[in-house]
């Protein structure tokens, strides 16, 4: 294993071959760590080392980042590539309403700019000069060149048409610095003296909610700018070396609390994290452990849903609202079946569930595990029609504020069009073991006779059995009878 000097050696002089610019990395790299106190903003030249090493999709060398002390701001599981912030697969945005993944009013990122309004241009921009005022007081120059230098890392990772390519460094680093600090502001709460975050102009027409503003902000994929643009800026007003991604993932958990997605249990913060919809991702783990019969189910073909109905009237199931309880840690994924009882947490279907949930969805296409995928898959078909929504919404399952269950139904219906996933993979459907335990029930003979007498659905089984109660009834009276007789 490589000790702290050395790892940090090689990060450096991959980071130098990567950007020969970069006059501090260049200088660390020739002449060894020794000549740290020479480079100014040092922090940043470590920073931009690794961010160097993510984006060229390489597995980092021990110690971990984390142990040096340096708080790496986005990384994925695995891989870089999700860092990458690209547009929605074609596939998606023609199957889906394409409003799904753009912004309404507050565009970040370059993808859809061209949707910006003069109120949030002229908001973004005092936004700037707020932070650059602050920022003077800690760093000489305040923010002047902190863009300049992360622009060609941002650059990296738009990947799509459309992005930053037809753009120069100049204007994409204007726009950049506005959009990282109009996010900045709206989340963290920067206070100097007497000084407080700039107010909406009183020639401002703004008729926009606070969650219009969050949906754009937070939950769209294409609507991204990368964590070290704001860790970037957030240094230079704070003049520490403290993560933005402290400052940031509180107010995050209290919106999914708020919209029933986690429990109210505080979280630390994720080691590591891209852009603010991943962050969102972060939260949205199932936090319950497989089944034994995970292992048992691994080469057995997997296959779709049944409805809410027919798992209730044919395999005896009976459907119940999970309730997150105090002190513990869940979310909306922690479905569980239990005997003939299946745990589904409540569902809160809103003007921004879709969207939430489509946005995640086309996010987990970039990484290994998709556990949103999985979740939406079980609930977009165990809910397909009005009736499945009715018995869930009267269980507590799903609490709509639309219009009737037949749009509720719709709605989940065609909410995974156009979604690709592995079903019989379990690391991909972390419900596969569950499917499976459902679908043993729903053949089981003692079960289907036990659930089709709860509903009243066999009527000629019920009629026969009162009639043979009847009968032995008569019987037993008869022998009762009988025996009294000769009793005399």
């Amino acid at each position: 294993m490589l000790d702290s000097h050395a790892w940090t050696m090689n990060l450096i002089r991959s980071a130098a071959k990567l950007s020969p610019s970069n006059k501090s990395i260049r200088l660390l790299s020739q002449r060894g760590l020794g000549e740290i106190g020479k480079c100014p903003n040092i922090n940043e030249t470590i920073f931009v080392s690794l961010t160097w090493w993510q984006m060229e999709d390489c597995e980092m060398p021990s110690p971990t980042p984390s142990r040096m002390g340096v708080k790496l701001p986005c990384q994925n599981e695995a891989h870089m590539s999700s860092v990458r912030i690209s547009m929605v697969r074609e596939q998606l945005r023609r199957v889906i309403d394409e409003d799904s993944y753009a912004p309404h009013y507050v565009p970040i990122g370059p993808y859809h700019r061209s949707r910006s309004s003069p109120w949030i241009e002229k908001t973004k921009k005092r936004s700037a000069g707020f932070l650059q005022s602050l920022s003077e007081e800690h760093t000489e120059g305040g923010l002047t060149g902190v863009m300049e230098k992360l622009e060609p890392l941002a650059r990296e990772l738009y990947t799509s048409g459309g992005g930053l390519g037809d753009m120069t460094p100049e204007q994409s680093s204007s726009m950049l610095l506005h959009d990282a600090c109009y996010l900045l502001l709206f989340f963290v709460d920067y206070m100097s003296g007497n000084r407080a975050p700039p107010a909406p102009a009183d020639d401002d027409e703004h008729p926009v909610s606070r969650n219009t503003l969050v949906r754009d902000a937070v939950f769209l994929r294409e609507n991204q700018i990368p964590f070290f643009l704001l860790q970037g800026i957030h240094e230079r007003v704070t003049g520490g070396t403290t993560s933005v991604l402290d400052y940031i993932a509180m107010p995050i958990q209290e919106l999914l609390q708020q919209q029933l997605f986690i429990s109210r249990k505080p979280r630390p913060p994720p080691p590591t994290c891209s852009h603010l919809l991943h962050l969102v991702h972060a939260y949205f783990r199932p936090t319950l452990q497989p089944t034994k019969s995970a292992a048992m189910c691994g080469t057995v073909v997997t296959g779709r849903w049944r409805r809410a109905a027919e798992y209730s009237r044919y395999a005896n199931v009976r459907l119940m609202r999970r309730d997150f309880q105090d002190g513990v840690e869940s979310s909306v994924l922690d479905v569980q079946l239990e005997g003939g009882t299946l745990w589904i947490p409540r569902l809160r279907v809103d003007s921004n569930t879709w969207t939430i949930l489509r946005n995640l969805m086309a996010l987990e296409e970039q990484a290994h595990r998709r556990p949103v995928t999985a979740y939406c898959l079980f609930m977009s078909q165990l809910a397909c029609t009005a009736e499945d929504v009715q018995l869930l919404r009267r269980a507590g399952i799903v609490d709509h504020f639309l219009g009737n269950d037949e749009q509720v139904s719709k709605d989940l219906a065609g909410l995974c069009n156009g979604v690709v996933i592995d079903i019989d993979d379990l690391d991909r459907n972390y419900l596969k073991p569950m499917w499976h335990q459902l679908e043993n029930r729903f053949y089981s003979r003692a079960e289907r006779f036990i659930g089709g007498f709860r509903h009243g659905q066999s009527w000629e089984i019920t009629a026969a059995f009162l009639m043979a109660l009847i009968v032995i009834a008569c019987q037993a009276m008869q022998t009762f009878y009988a025996v009294a007789r000769g009793g005399h």
